[in-house]
């Protein structure tokens, strides 16, 4: 008992002792705010600083900084965190690489801190980015820098367990999160609610302001405070004031660090490009793979069935450096292996959509290979952005087909952005037509993503809104799809169906009608081939199985033009609907009866009774009947009631019952006869094998004794054919005497000493 009471006594008096220590933190960190408040209040933000700590930022923050390895800010850090610590809405705009995710994270957890913001408090701040490999990224920085700091953080994303994150979200401090999944939990999650939120940030600011994340992101907003600070950041920013407006933005500070420089990308960036034919770009691709298996590669295509297209066959010719495949359909943990992976690796090539396109901090990447046209120059920049970040080097190249060379390089030059153009050796350019071709014929699963592949790169170029640079008629199809192996091009139905819809767009001169109708396909679908973003973050709102996946998927090929289902509009009574469709395609539908089979044979020059069987060699024989009577031509007198006796004699159908059944057992017996006979015959045949071999094992000599032998199988059928109940004592009697004839007649022609061999030999072999 004293051992317990002495144990109580040490806790309470530790207890006391962190709780006295906790009131002097406290008392310490109330002055450092107040200190901190003031410095932001007076802070000059036209005096760049030169370091983190010049910056007016806690000590925890700042030993989170120093821990994470930033020392120095950069120019776009400079300019936007002063701002943002001032409770300004910033606009921030600066290349890539230049550390923009840096810039709102440190001033999102000040703003907390100076608040004393706890997990009572519920959700201050809130990170949206267009992509789900953004947000992981971003938070991972935030825990690095934020480490000392007791806020909490979550990260929200599609392809997690809701439910996990529902037992957590309402404790989280900040939360980075996709769209979609923010959106399900606001009309999923109950007690989440927004009405506390201090800091809204948009990452990516121009993708999600775009058309794709429209509908969701105008759901989100109405569900957040007006009374908040907002940021937003991109390399390509936006300053439509109809944007600015739907984000009630309270005179927002435009931050642009490299906007009066030459060009829009990094100074270390190499840009070219080579203008190749369409069925030519796999040869390229493939070639230039196999000139570069010691550097790090990055290529980007416009959809996702391009990517599993070209991984397969590529995996499969063996280019000697790891390959791996980057889009929107794969399963959350596996997109974070690959692009965790490809990060840590030195020497490997990475086919990705734009999923990849903007944000992500890959390091080290040698290359970045552009294999499609991307849909305007701003797409270009992120593209090409992924490489030669943060003073490094780097290298793009752009593949343009001879119809997008001209307008595309206008959009570049008026984005400043400065390429150079490059011709291919033709002495290191080879083909795998051949082998593609042995793929295809080898492995159905890569025909038909041959054959996806082709029809999901001419959707995307049909969605484009530029239709100068974008002109799926001038697009040799036929030819691309020999280049990948197909015997045959698919069938592009969309097209059709566009034309009988819409008419025949008139790529060169388009109307004003033609206009409404493209803008009109490029909102209501939703593609994951022009977007990856879009298309990932839609599905954040639920987990769907594989076999809804092949369902899209074959809708998408059969039809473009369908308006799919946004998780913005609910159907009110869906299993109403569905039980109207149901109940339309009975009626539509008619049962296919026997009476129409059987006309359909008749049709077809059908013989009846008829049947083919084959011999052991597999050649057939082919059997008739007797032809079966049929109905005579119907009078028009009416039926007397036919007797029960009589109704096996009627003829049903054309076909009497009765004559039927007899020349059923007529073909039964002579079926079994035959097969009887052939039994019988296969079981001599193995028997005079099976003796003829036990003889040659023995070595018999003499060509006689082979002769008879045969004889002797002779005997024992004909024997056994006409005496089939002879005892076992009279056939041991007769094989006797055969031995003895066989003795006889080789004894003249031998000696004593011969015959006394042969005979012994004779008697051991029976």
């Amino acid at each position: 008992m004293a051992d317990g009471s002495e144990k109580k006594l040490r806790w309470k008096k530790s207890e006391k002792a962190r709780r006295i220590r906790r009131r002097e933190l406290w008392k310490k960190e109330d002055v450092e705010i107040k200190e901190i408040e003031a410095r932001c209040r007076d802070l000059d933000c036209s005096v760049p600083p030169s370091k983190f700590s010049d910056l007016p930022l806690s000590q925890r923050t700042l030993q989170g900084l120093q821990g994470a390895g930033y020392q120095i800010p950069t120019d776009i850090q400079r300019a936007g965190i002063p701002l943002s610590l001032k409770g300004c809405d910033v606009l921030g705009a600066a290349k890539t690489g230049s550390g923009k995710t840096l810039a709102f994270l440190i001033p999102v957890i000040e703003a907390l801190w100076r608040q004393r913001w706890t997990s009572v408090d519920g959700l201050g701040a809130l990170i949206i980015s267009p992509t789900r490999e953004l947000a992981y990224q971003t938070f991972e920085v935030l825990c690095k820098i934020g480490c000392k700091h007791d806020l909490s953080a979550g990260l929200i994303i599609g392809g997690k367990d809701l439910k996990h994150e529902q037992e957590r979200i309402r404790k989280t401090n900040i939360v980075v999160c996709t769209p979609g999944r923010l959106l399900q939990h606001m009309d999923e999650t109950p007690d989440f609610t927004c009405n506390s939120l201090q800091v809204l940030v948009l990452d990516e600011a121009d993708r999600i302001l775009d058309l794709g994340f429209a509908a969701t992101l105008n759901a989100i907003i109405e569900n957040l405070p007006e009374d908040r600070q907002t940021m937003l950041y991109s390399a390509t920013q936006t300053r439509s004031v109809q944007d600015l407006a739907r984000l009630s933005l309270q005179d927002p500070e435009y931050v642009a660090v490299h906007e009066n420089s030459r060009t829009s990308t990094p100074k270390g960036l190499t840009q070219s490009y080579v203008v190749c034919e369409l069925p030519e770009k796999l040869d390229f691709l493939f070639s230039f793979i196999r000139n570069h298996i010691k550097s790090k590669i990055l290529v980007f295509v416009s959809s996702c069935k391009q990517v599993k297209f070209i991984y397969e066959s590529f995996r499969r010719l063996r280019p000697g450096i790891p390959l791996m495949a980057l889009y929107g359909k794969q399963k959350q943990l596996k997109r974070v292996a690959i692009y965790n992976d490809f990060c840590k690796k030195t020497e490997a090539v990475l086919f990705a959509t734009d999923i990849a396109a903007r944000g992500l901090d890959i390091p080290a990447v040698h290359w970045v290979i552009q294999l499609d046209c991307p849909e305007d120059g701003n797409t270009y920049i992120h593209r090409a952005g992924r490489t030669a970040r943060y003073h490094k080097n780097g290298q793009s190249l752009l593949v343009l087909l001879p119809s997008e060379e001209s307008e595309m390089i206008k959009a570049l030059e008026a984005k400043k952005i400065p390429i150079n153009k490059i011709r291919v050796n033709p002495k290191k350019l080879g083909s795998i037509q051949k082998k593609l071709e042995a793929f295809c014929a080898q492995d159905q699963e890569i025909k038909q993503w041959a054959q996806k592949s082709i029809v999901s790169y001419a959707r995307s170029v049909f969605l484009q809104s530029n239709k100068k640079i974008f002109d799926v008629n001038k697009l040799p199809l036929d030819e691309y799809a020999q280049s990948l192996g197909l015997p045959n091009p698919p069938r592009i139905r969309f097209l059709k169906k566009a034309e009988k819809r819409y008419g025949k767009i008139n790529h060169t001169s388009p109307s004003d009608s033609t206009k409404t109708n493209a803008s009109q396909l490029f909102e209501n679908n939703s593609d994951d081939e022009t977007g990856d973003e879009k298309s990932g973050d839609e599905r954040d709102l639920g987990n769907t199985s594989e076999e809804e996946e092949k369902e899209t998927d074959n809708d998408e090929q059969d039809d473009l033009l369908v308006l799919k289902k946004r998780h913005v509009n609910f159907d009110p009574d869906p299993l109403a609907n569905q039980e109207k469709t149901e109940e339309n395609e009975l009626k539509t539908k008619k049962q296919k009866t026997k009476i129409a089979a059987a006309k359909k044979l008749l049709n077809k020059n059908v013989k009846l009774n008829t049947k083919i069987l084959f011999d052991e060699e597999g050649e057939p024989l082919k059997t008739e009947g007797v032809p079966l009577a049929r109905d005579p031509e119907p009078s028009n007198q009416e039926l007397e009631p036919v007797p029960l006796a009589e109704i096996n004699k009627l003829q049903v159908g054309g076909i009497s019952v009765e004559e039927s059944r007899d020349l059923m057992r007529e073909a039964d017996l002579i079926d079994r006869g035959v097969e009887r006979e052939r039994i019988k015959s296969k079981h001599k045949e193995q028997r005079r094998k099976m003796k003829k071999r036990r003889r040659e094992e023995q070595g018999l000599p003499g060509v006689s004794l082979a002769a008879g032998s045969e004889n002797e199988d002779d005997v024992d059928n004909s024997d056994e054919e006409q005496q089939p109940t002879r005892s076992k004592k009279k056939k041991r009697l007769a094989k006797n005497d055969r031995i003895s004839e066989v003795a006889v007649d080789l004894g003249p022609q031998s000696s004593l000493a011969d015959d006394e061999e042969l005979a012994m030999q004779l008697l051991t072999g029976f």
